[in-house]
């Protein structure tokens, strides 16, 4: 195309343009600046109260992080207080458990301990009924073969009054003395079937002359003591010396203190054996015996009925032992001690063992 062609514009035109696109452009410009400027103010307006209000809510956003926080740390010591609770709880279960066990294996052994105890106290009951039985059959059996009822009286009284019920031990009647008495009276002590009794019979003790089978002694009879053994004297035997001289004794206590010796106060016996033991009544007021010899001899009887094997009649289920501690025929193992006789004499403490009659010894066996 020729310049020709090209549409025609004057200068005039183009000028024109420019300006008003100027003025469009500088308008814009200044429109922007404006709008800049008026958010700006809008902006610096606002700036200082969101600045606040952010504070604000950062100050109580750090507030709820710490309550968090503290919450959080709380709860953390609950888990640890709740776990160590149920550790505690696990191991109570545990002992529980375990008690359980024990307290039915306790109640298991309880119930067999139980039965055990029924039936020993049912073999106990046993035991007993056959020695109340035997105990029957032995106070039946257990009687007097020689002495009267009236010397069975005053000679169980003078057993009491030298071994008395006083508390501290089996007395005369426990150990049954008098029985003894009557059964060496009944035998060979009472015949004194061992002694020579053939005469002369020479009282000892006596002062001044005295006529024996016809011979006078100006020097009187042999001083002795009442234990030395030798002053019986007696054509009687002891049988008969018993029944003199507990009749003669009888008539001294009532002549001296008012009534038998049975009736009178435990002081008033004493006193009466007392009198027998310092010769007090005479010789020919006592059946022409020796007071003394005749404490002496009752004396003895009594002390032996006490102490000696029951075989003799006397020391009733071994009383008298087991209160002094004597042990009998028990030599250590007697009842299964285990116990011998060498280490009972060099143990530094003396061994109390539980005593065995002769009666027991020949059976072999408790």
């Amino acid at each position: 195309m020729t310049e020709s062609a090209k549409p025609s514009e004057s200068k005039g035109d183009r000028r024109t343009f420019l300006k008003i696109g100027g003025g469009v452009v500088v308008g814009a410009a200044v429109a922007g600046v404006a709008s800049i400027a008026y958010y700006n103010g809008i902006n610096s307006g606002n700036s200082s109260s969101s600045s606040s209000t952010v504070s604000s809510l950062q100050n109580e956003l750090t507030s709820t992080q710490s309550q968090l926080n503290d919450t959080q740390s709380s709860l953390s010591t609950a888990q640890n207080s709740l776990s160590t609770a149920e550790s505690t709880i696990s191991a109570l279960n545990s002992q529980l458990s375990d008690a359980q066990s024990s307290l039915g294996a306790a109640s298991t052994q309880n119930s067999s301990l139980t039965t055990q105890l029924t039936s020993a106290s049912s073999q106990a009951s046993s035991a007993q009924a056959q020695a109340t039985a035997l105990q029957v059959q032995v106070d039946t059996m257990t009687a007097f073969v020689t002495l009267s009822t009236t010397e069975q009286s005053l000679l169980a009284a003078i057993a009491e009054t030298l071994i008395p019920n006083d508390g501290n031990g089996p007395d005369a009647a426990a150990a049954g003395v008098i029985y003894f008495i009557d059964r060496q009276l009944a035998g060979d002590y009472g015949k004194s079937a061992h002694m020579y009794m053939e005469g002369p019979f020479v009282p000892p003790n006596q002062v001044g002359s005295i006529t024996v089978g016809g011979v006078t002694y100006s020097g009187g009879s042999t001083l002795v003591s009442v234990e030395s053994g030798m002053q019986y004297q007696y054509h009687n035997n002891f049988r008969e010396f018993f029944r003199y001289g507990l009749d003669a004794f009888e008539t001294y206590s009532n002549s001296a203190y008012g009534g038998d010796f049975e009736t009178l106060s435990s002081a008033d016996q004493t006193a009466a054996l007392t009198d027998l033991y310092n010769n007090k009544p005479t010789a020919s007021a006592f059946n022409d015996i020796t007071p003394s010899d005749f404490f002496y001899e009752v004396f003895v009887m009594v002390w032996s009925g006490y102490f000696m094997d029951p075989v003799y009649g006397g020391n009733k289920g071994m009383a008298s032992w087991v209160f002094s501690g004597f042990n009998g025929t028990n030599t250590g193992n007697f009842y299964g001690e285990g116990l011998t006789s060498k280490q009972l004499m060099v143990a530094t403490t003396p061994t109390q063992l539980m005593p065995a009659s002769l009666g027991q010894y020949q059976k072999g066996s408790p």
